[in-house]
């Protein structure tokens, strides 16, 4: 077979050599349905284009950066797990275009700010991905300073606008804390991460505003903080049974502060479905294999990390930020009745 060419993909597709020339090179001048079309042609007939070439061309590294914040405490390692599942929907996302992956590990604010600079400033990547946003988040108003193209996952705080893909936490809590109530409890818990994470205020204000729709008062005693760790929940969760009054409930922000707490509720001898009940925040669907099974709203991980993928090309080839933007909303997966305890659970 004839090695495919410009000319051929032209001949092909029925566009001028031009246009699939600017296709291939991923031109904003043509519009994306257009590249899509050509990119997809060229695949077919078996095109390579001369990569080296094209970056000298365009003074470009075809290469989209992914930060990954790496804790040096080996009791983080579920993090690793969840990230490994997000780099695979980035990288199907990403499969057919020009763009190659390249992860950056971090593992705090300077680093990450340093990484980024580097990024920006040597040219190491066009693009770049990253998650865990803060309230003032400073790499947000780096990239947006620089003009350089993100996509984040996770909101922010920033006045201008930006690519993300998101869960919607406020919902998401507000709906677990509505149901719970609507079940009878009147005493629920929120184990939580840290407030200097954007999704953590937002699951502090639904469930608020649940609370104070369910006209229950707001008790700061039954908020507990810290990393989304399998430690935290169980630390928690021992914390707040402790309570002269313990809570009937507790809403987890993610299934390894679940793990924990189910873990923390068999050492203390406490029934989880009858004492107390335990509710999940997940995107692995792991926690359908905790002994009980927690009910939890669920994150399709798969459609979030592809969307990433695909929300970095866009932005790569000049998308309005303010048009690549995507909140998800949770799916509740009922596991337990849910229903409150006849008698406290301490």
């Amino acid at each position: 077979m004839a090695r495919a060419t410009i000319k051929s993909i032209a001949k092909k597709t029925g566009y001028s050599v031009g246009t699939v020339s600017n296709a291939l090179r991923d031109a904003p001048s043509v519009k994306q349905e257009t590249r899509d079309e050509i990119h997809k042609v060229a695949t077919a007939l078996g095109y390579r284009v001369n990569l080296d070439g094209l970056k000298l061309r365009t003074n470009k590294s075809y290469r989209i950066a992914v930060l990954v914040s790496v804790s040096e405490d080996a009791a983080e390692e579920w993090e690793g797990v969840e990230f490994t599942r997000i780099l695979a929907g980035i990288s199907k996302a990403v499969q057919g275009s020009r763009y190659q992956l390249s992860v950056f590990s971090t593992s705090d604010d300077d680093t990450e700010l340093k990484t980024l600079r580097s990024i920006v400033q040597e040219g190491l990547a066009d693009g770049v991905i990253f998650s865990g946003t803060r309230v003032n988040d400073p790499r947000i108003a780096y990239l947006q300073a620089e003009a350089f193209p993100f996509v984040t996952y996770g909101m922010s705080s920033s006045d201008l606008p930006h690519a993300y893909v998101d869960l919607d936490s406020e919902t998401a809590a507000y709906e677990a804390t509505a149901r719970l109530i609507g079940l009878g409890h009147r005493r629920i818990a929120l184990i939580n991460p840290p407030d200097d994470l954007v999704y953590a205020l937002q699951r502090r204000r639904g469930y608020a505003d649940a609370l104070s729709k369910g006209a229950l008062g707001f008790d700061p005693t039954l908020i507990a903080t810290g990393p989304t760790t399998a430690e935290t929940g169980q630390t928690a969760f021992a914390a707040l049974m402790q309570l002269p009054k313990p809570p009937s409930a507790i809403i987890c922000a993610n299934e390894a502060m679940t793990l924990g707490a189910l873990s923390a509720a068999a050492k203390q001898g406490v029934r989880v479905g009858q004492d107390v009940v335990v509710i999940s925040n997940d995107d692995l669907k792991l926690s359908r294999y905790f002994v009980p099974p927690p009910s939890t709203y669920y994150l399709p991980i798969g459609e979030t990390s592809r969307l990433l993928g695909e929300f970095m090309l866009q932005a790569l080839a000049g998308a309005d930020p303010s048009k690549i933007q995507k909140k998800i909303r949770a799916q509740l997966i009922e596991r337990q009745p849910d229903t409150p305890p006849p008698e406290p659970a301490i």
